[in-house]
């Protein structure tokens, strides 16, 4: 046995939480949906979706380009999964009751939200699988940005293997700052990695690091992208702000 075996097996074991009742409904025909719509705009694509765990704590690491991309890894996605967004689509009329009614769940971006990522580490404990996309917004150049610490804090803190996923093509459909789907050229594709078990680099700051760079190297590889150097970049920063 492993060490993060066991670590694992001496973590409490909790009863898996679940997302309200119309959520865990229409999760299937709306993911179905998702699917149907990429297909008719240019294909799509999904590999390694056994790497995601059927059962049990997970947290899923995509990169972010457009506002599509939640849309594609949901679509891509072998169980039901809670998402972090950002708060202000919580302040838009349908979406702050569709959202919850999904699971989803705010946070503000480039800040200690520790209301969010407390709550992301007991959906995780419970045994649930939550998506959070550790640049802290898309980018219009499309390129991999720095990662953010706080998001593999809560795979830590948790206890829970961290699935490091690849979008690819989205902006494509959605450029980014667009509004109207386009038909690509090339499929979208959601590309699911091996787990990172974060419990073998320790609960402090140094692995919290640690793990952040491998997870940032991970998805560098999968995107066939240069691994960002510095900082994590405030979203403001980037460029207009989406």
């Amino acid at each position: 046995m492993s060490a993060s075996d066991t670590a694992r097996s001496a973590a409490p074991v909790a009863k898996p939480s679940q997302m309200p009742l119309w959520g865990r409904v229409l999760w299937n025909p709306t993911t179905f949906l998702f699917r149907v719509v990429f297909r008719l705009h240019g294909g799509y694509r999904v590999i390694g979706k056994h790497h995601i765990p059927r059962t049990g704590g997970v947290l899923i690491c995509p990169n972010h380009v457009c506002d599509v991309d939640p849309p594609a890894v949901a679509g891509a996605l072998p169980r039901k999964s809670r998402f972090i967004a950002k708060h202000e689509l919580f302040e838009m009329k349908i979406l702050s009751w569709v959202l919850p009614m999904f699971g989803a769940f705010p946070i503000r971006r480039d800040t200690a939200d520790r209301a969010a990522v407390k709550t992301a580490i007991s959906h995780l404990k419970s045994g649930e699988a939550v998506v959070v996309f550790p640049e802290g917004g898309g980018n219009p150049d499309g390129v991999l940005q720095p990662l953010q610490p706080g998001a593999l804090m809560m795979a830590v803190q948790a206890g829970v293997p961290v699935i490091p996923c690849a979008v690819i093509n989205t902006n494509r459909v959605l450029p980014y700052g667009g509004t109207r789907l386009l038909r690509s050229a090339e499929p979208v594709q959601v590309i699911f990695g091996e787990a990172i078990e974060v419990s073998e680099f320790g609960t402090g700051k140094a692995g919290v690091e640690a793990a952040t760079r491998i997870l940032t190297e991970r998805l560098a590889e999968m995107l066939g992208q240069p691994v960002p150097e510095g900082p994590h970049i405030p979203h403001a920063l980037r460029g207009a702000q989406r």
